[in-house]
C-alpha cells in the first residue's frame, strides 16, 4: 500500500516533469520567435505570389541572399536573420499551391561579400553555400561574421558577380538573387560619400555586363535596402535592369556596432 507521502512525491515529480516540459516548449516558442513570428507579420516581404503565379513552367526555385558581411553591418544582423526567415516562409507558404511535395523544389544558396582591402585579410567574396536545403540554411546564416570594409563603399561588383557564376542555378528554375546591404559599390558614379578613391574595379569587373547577365539569366534581383545610402546606386542599377525594393523593418542594434578596420 502506497503511503501519503509516496503519493506527494509522485504529484511532485509529475508536477517538476511538466514545469520542466513547459519551459523547453516555451524556449522553442521563444527561439523561433526570435527569428520569425508569422502571426505578427503577416504580408509579405516579397510577393512570391504574383512571380509564382506567371511562371508557364514551375518546376524549381532557386533563391539566393547575397550579404555585405563588412563590419557595419553587424548591428543589423538581428533583424536580418529574420527578415531571411520571413522570406524563406513566405516562399514555402506560396508554392504550397503548386506542389503537393516540396523535396528539392526549393534550393538556397548564401554569398558573402567585404571590400579589396580585406582580400588578403579573410576575403573579398565567400560562398557560404552553394544551392542548398531550407534545413541547412539557419546554421549558415548564423555563422556569418562582419568584419573588415574599411572605407564606407564596399566590392558590391564583385559580389554579384560572385552570387551570377560562383552558385550553380539550376536550368529550370525560377531564380530569385536577394542583395542585403547598407553600402553601394564603390565610384563617385554610384556614391557621392568622402574617402572613396577607388573609381574602378581592380577585378575590372564591368557592372553592365554582370547586371546585363543577371537579366540574360532571367534573375529576378531584389535590394533589401538598409539606409539611403545606396540611392544613386540603385538608380544606376536601374538603368540596366529591372530591380524590386525592398524595405523590411530592420533595426540597428547600438550595442552590436563594430567599427570598420
Amino acid at each position: 500500500m502506497k503511503s501519503k507521502k509516496s503519493d506527494q512525491k509522485i504529484r511532485n515529480n509529475k508536477i517538476n516533469r511538466n514545469a520542466d516540459n513547459t519551459k523547453e516548449n516555451e524556449n522553442e516558442e521563444n527561439e523561433i520567435e526570435e527569428e520569425y513570428n508569422p502571426k505578427l507579420d503577416p504580408k509579405q516581404i516579397i510577393s512570391f505570389d504574383y512571380y509564382l503565379d506567371t511562371v508557364y513552367d514551375l518546376s524549381y526555385i532557386d533563391l539566393v541572399f547575397l550579404i555585405d558581411s563588412t563590419a557595419s553591418m553587424n548591428c543589423y544582423f538581428k533583424d536580418i536573420k529574420k527578415v531571411i526567415s520571413k522570406i524563406i516562409f513566405d516562399l514555402e507558404k506560396n508554392i504550397s499551391k503548386f506542389f503537393l511535395e516540396e523535396i528539392d523544389i526549393i534550393k538556397i544558396g548564401v554569398i558573402t561579400y567585404r571590400d579589396h582591402d580585406d582580400e588578403e585579410k579573410t576575403y573579398l567574396t565567400n560562398v557560404e553555400t552553394d544551392l542548398t536545403e531550407i534545413k541547412n540554411i539557419k546554421e549558415i546564416i548564423s555563422n556569418i561574421q562582419f568584419t573588415g570594409g574599411k572605407d564606407e563603399p564596399e566590392a558590391v561588383f564583385d559580389g554579384l558577380n560572385s552570387a551570377l557564376n560562383d552558385i550553380n542555378w539550376r536550368e529550370k528554375s525560377t531564380k530569385f538573387l536577394v542583395h542585403i546591404l547598407d553600402a553601394p559599390c564603390h565610384g563617385k558614379k554610384f556614391n557621392n560619400l568622402e574617402g572613396d578613391k577607388i573609381e574602378k574595379c581592380p577585378k575590372n569587373l564591368n557592372i553592365e555586363e554582370i547586371l546585363g547577365n543577371i537579366r540574360k539569366k532571367e534573375i529576378n534581383y531584389f535590394i533589401i535596402k538598409i539606409n539611403d545610402s545606396i540611392n544613386m546606386m540603385i538608380q544606376e542599377f536601374k538603368k540596366l535592369i529591372n530591380i524590386e525594393i525592398l524595405k523590411p523593418e530592420i533595426n540597428m542594434d547600438k550595442n552590436k556596432i563594430i567599427k570598420q578596420d
